[in-house]
């Protein structure tokens, strides 16, 4: 259950359970939005779509009783959600009474606090939660969940999903952006996650590079720290992108400069291409990041990430490395 299933990293990982719980040959239900893309993706499969809209306030327990007796017609043994609204729906259900297992997925640290009563009710109304990356399930215990009521499931990347790069358009996108093959070229991949940090970093290296943010759009603070970048350097903000795979051919390195993250799917999508990583000792990264797989480098702090940056573009061996 989702209400969200948009464009983004939790929408694939929930695509890829979903498909490979029908997969293993269980009977699943996905409730979602039906305008979402995640709905569009399973329309015609082997997965039941159940048109949902999701409510907020004191209609969300409305709903409950709803899903409640839904749940217990079709005799469902687990109700999996991984957004707020739907984790507060399940909750609702939880505490009506149902025979079903209520798991919640926690993607991300908690943004707001909540406290202490927010954790246990969140441990009351769940059978468990499962976090994507340790330092998410360290966070839910500090706040009061109880440790033997969470499991740490990392996301995955199946590499069936990972398409080769299409060289045409490679090419194409290599004469769009002007690309000086002189000039190496620092990737990221996110949503706006501290990309004025590696901007920062940029302008402290020395020479001309060139910056590509696919996932976010330019605004003032972009575009006043591009125009702070080395003579000859350029900085490309390109919003939302499909073609993912033909960007990251066009990396030499790739940069992850979250302050917050989960367990980032971008990051592996990198690594699996055999891209340099470098990214910041946050979230799940530590883990994906494990026995010498990248760099770490601290949270804002962009003269480390300089650093860093500049050891893997001038040394080849230590980029291989």
């Amino acid at each position: 259950m989702t209400h969200q299933g948009d464009a983004g990293g939790s929408t694939n990982s929930i695509t890829w359970l979903t498909r490979g719980l029908a997969e293993l040959g269980h009977e699943v239900f996905l409730a979602c939005r039906p305008e979402s893309l995640i709905a569009s993706r399973f329309r015609g499969s082997a997965v039941r779509l159940v048109d949902t809209h999701f409510a907020w306030g004191p209609r969300l327990m409305a709903q409950a009783f709803h899903w409640r007796r839904w749940l217990a017609d079709r005799r469902i043994d687990v109700v999996n959600a991984h957004a707020s609204l739907d984790r507060h729906l399940v909750a609702y259900v939880k505490l009506l009474g149902t025979d079903t297992a209520v798991v919640h997925t926690r993607r991300n640290v908690m943004l707001a606090s909540g406290g202490w009563w927010r954790a246990r009710f969140d441990q009351i109304t769940t059978d468990a939660i499962v976090a994507v990356s340790q330092p998410i399930a360290e966070d839910l215990v500090r706040r009061g969940v109880n440790r033997n009521h969470v499991r740490v499931v990392h996301n995955g990347l199946p590499l069936s999903e990972l398409p080769e790069p299409d060289p045409a358009v490679v090419g194409r996108l290599r004469a769009e952006l002007d690309l000086d093959p002189a000039h190496p070229v620092v990737g990221v991949v996110a949503r706006r996650k501290s990309q004025d940090d590696l901007l920062r970093a940029a302008s402290q290296i020395g020479r001309p590079l060139t910056i590509i943010m696919a996932g976010t759009d330019e605004d003032e603070e972009l575009r006043r720290l591009a125009s702070q970048l080395p003579a000859g350097s350029r900085s490309h903000c390109l919003g939302f992108r499909a073609d993912v795979a033909e960007l990251n051919a066009l990396f030499d390195v790739f940069v992850l400069p979250s302050e917050i993250e989960g367990f980032s799917l971008a990051l592996l999508e990198a690594m699996a291409r055999g891209l340099p990583c470098i990214a910041t000792d946050v979230g799940g990264n530590r883990e994906a990041l494990s026995d010498g797989a990248g760099v770490l480098v601290p949270a804002r702090n962009p003269e480390t990430l300089a650093k860093a940056l500049a050891s893997v573009l001038n040394d080849p061996d230590a980029a291989r490395e």
